[in-house]
């Protein structure tokens, strides 16, 4: 498990699954030659995070304050499947602080 905050994500879907929400942000760096690498994840919102990420919308900037990266193994031998979970326990949303989104890569 990592645990991670202060990451910038953009917001590409949001779904009420009840207790939580399920969503897609995507994140990016720059590599050794100056470029933006994207990356793409599937995510949970809980605690904090849950009720505000209803009020997200398709390319809206997020500043991830506490969130963990784990993985669960399924299944054993051939059938034996590992899958990444990232789950977000509180964020800001950073659409209209300037502040912020000068430092954000786009």
């Amino acid at each position: 498990m990592i645990l991670f905050n202060n990451v910038y994500a953009t917001v590409w879907e949001v779904e009420d699954k009840g207790n939580f929400v399920k969503g897609r942000i995507s994140t990016s760096e720059k590599n050794k030659e100056g470029k933006y690498v994207n990356s793409y994840w599937f995510v949970t919102f809980v605690g904090k995070a849950k009720e505000s990420a209803l009020a997200l919308s398709t390319k809206d900037r997020i500043k991830i304050t506490s969130g963990k990266i784990s993985n669960t193994t399924t299944g054993e031998g051939k059938n034996k499947k590992t899958y990444t979970n990232v789950t977000i326990f509180e964020f800001e949303n950073v659409n209209n602080n300037q502040d912020d989104m000068q430092n954000v890569p786009f």
